[in-house]
């Protein structure tokens, strides 16, 4: 997530400064103590949106009207402060029809939070000498062999690359299985080398370009690092995962079991899509565990996150060494944007003190975020049953930036300005994702902005930027978009920051 503009003083005005004030004026000393401190009701009531207006009220939400808004069922959230573990509550249903309450001990899909903890399964076999990290990775597979090509030739694939998202290795990412749709003939799932080699709903997981030339996250290479686990290990990846980093960790709730045993799907959250809707089957199960695979909660989560702090602190008697850890938590190319700061595993945010590690995740009914500042030893996992639970998650990330003084994730401060109907109609119609002709946004004017709604995914109110033509911002999600248009003056296409582009699609009676 990008950090953003500290709050002015119209955005500090909430019902929480005198405590986010006592918080920021002890900063350069030990933070109170722990049951001194606001709890889950503070940043419950303290939701913002990504861009506060200028000149306007302060928007403040609640967790429970957030939810609404998205159709998420459940979120469940841990807080650490300090290296420890501050609080942690759930709030909502785990499952809408039977009645289920989510509670702490609720499991839910880490979805992409799964790679950084398989990661530091991979590291410990590294120090054992049972992998290496710039050894080519064939040298350790040998129930499964990646196919070398003209991009290999002089540049092998490491696990390296693979922990870096820099191997050149393809499947971005993995859509699962029905959970109640086996695969075939007493296979609920496919295998992993039936993954690898494209036998289930994915490509096949080959070399694209050349090694260690540039980023590109591949979930296939994190199915690569799983095949390398089991065949270092003679074990099922779930049990080594058990066995080095889960156990050790107190992660004892938590399983990369895939499909999650039938004895504990009465503790796992469903997953929902974006209009309310339960996932068909439930859930998806992800037979590329190390990638998608890892059920569990954000307690576990932040008990690891304890872990790894004390670790990075010169403890030496963790799941991994310090040093090894400090490698992990070391952007893999410093300065190189192309890598996006990229260590051994865990994305990496910041600079200074404001140093952070973590990872997102989204899969079927399920987005996720975790966040550890290393400096201060602050953070938050949470984790939603829900596919618009993206946008719940930052808004949440406010709540929590102001509650306890973060230096990230405060809203921008913007300015807009009145968007009149004439001006309105230039940029009304129905667009095309560019990259998916499958996915449309259609824009209608809506009391002095416009309105973009996406299928599935709820709608955008977007304003017009005040000093800039062309330009519109959604507010709760800080969603920017650039218009385009032809030399005519027509509107035709428009741009994301940092996402994609859309194109408009000409209308029905042929008019401009």
């Amino acid at each position: 997530m990008k950090p953003t503009l500290p709050l002015s003083r119209a955005a500090a005005s909430s019902l929480l400064t005198a405590t986010v004030a006592m918080i920021l004026a002890t900063c350069e000393s030990a933070p109170p103590p722990l049951d001194s401190q606001p709890g889950p009701d503070a940043v419950a009531a303290t939701l913002m949106p990504a861009v506060q207006l200028e000149g306007e009220p302060e928007v403040l939400w609640t967790l429970e009207e957030r939810m609404a808004h998205h159709h998420v069922p459940a979120v469940s959230m841990a807080v650490l402060r300090g290296g420890e573990i501050l609080w942690s509550r759930a709030w909502g249903m785990a499952d809408v029809q039977a009645g289920t309450p989510a509670t702490p001990e609720t499991l839910f899909q880490a979805a992409s939070m799964s790679k950084p903890v398989a990661g530091l399964v991979a590291l410990s076999l590294v120090e054992e000498g049972r992998l290496e990290l710039d050894a080519p990775v064939n040298r350790f597979l040998t129930r499964w062999r990646l196919p070398d090509n003209e991009f290999s030739a002089d540049s092998a694939v490491t696990l390296r690359g693979l922990l870096t998202h820099s191997a050149g290795t393809t499947v971005w990412g993995f859509p699962g299985y029905r959970k109640d749709r086996p695969f075939g003939p007493d296979q609920p799932i496919p295998s992993n080398a039936q993954v690898l080699d494209g036998l289930g709903n994915t490509e096949a997981v080959r070399i694209f370009k050349v090694p260690g030339t540039s980023m590109r996250y591949s979930g296939g290479g994190y199915t690569i690092l799983e095949q390398m686990v089991e065949d270092a290990t003679g074990m099922p990846f779930e049990e080594a995962a058990r066995e080095r980093v889960l156990g050790p960790a107190g992660m004892t709730r938590s399983t990369y079991a895939q499909p999650l045993p039938e004895d504990r799907w009465g503790e796992a959250a469903r997953g929902y899509r974006g209009n309310g809707d339960e996932v068909e089957g439930e859930w998806h199960s992800y037979p590329e565990q190390a990638a998608a695979g890892l059920w569990t909660t954000p307690t576990e989560l932040a008990e690891l996150s304890v872990e790894l702090l004390r670790i990075l602190d010169g403890d030496t008697t963790g799941i991994v060494s310090p040093a090894t850890l400090e490698a992990a938590m070391t952007p893999h190319h410093p300065g190189d944007p192309a890598f996006q700061n990229w260590g051994l595993g865990f994305g990496l945010q910041g600079a200074g003190d404001s140093v952070r590690f973590g990872h997102g995740g989204s899969n079927q009914g399920f987005r996720s975020q975790w966040v550890v500042y290393r400096a201060t030893g602050d953070g938050a996992v949470i984790m939603t049953n829900g596919d618009r639970g993206t946008a719940l998650i930052g808004e949440i990330l406010r709540g929590v930036a102001a509650t306890y003084g973060w230096p990230d994730f405060a809203p921008r401060i913007r300015t807009t300005r009145p968007l009149v109907p004439e001006e309105a109609a230039a940029y009304l119609g129905e667009y095309v994702v560019e990259s998916n002709p499958d996915v449309t946004l259609t824009i209608t004017e809506s009391r002095g902005a416009l309105q973009g709604v996406i299928p599935g995914q709820g709608a955008l109110t977007l304003r017009p930027a005040a000093d800039t033509l062309d330009v519109f911002f959604d507010p709760a999600d800080g969603t920017v978009l650039r218009f385009e248009r032809d030399a005519d003056g027509a509107v035709v296409a428009a741009q994301q920051d940092g996402g994609g582009r859309i194109v408009r699609r000409p209308p029905a009676d042929g008019s401009g």
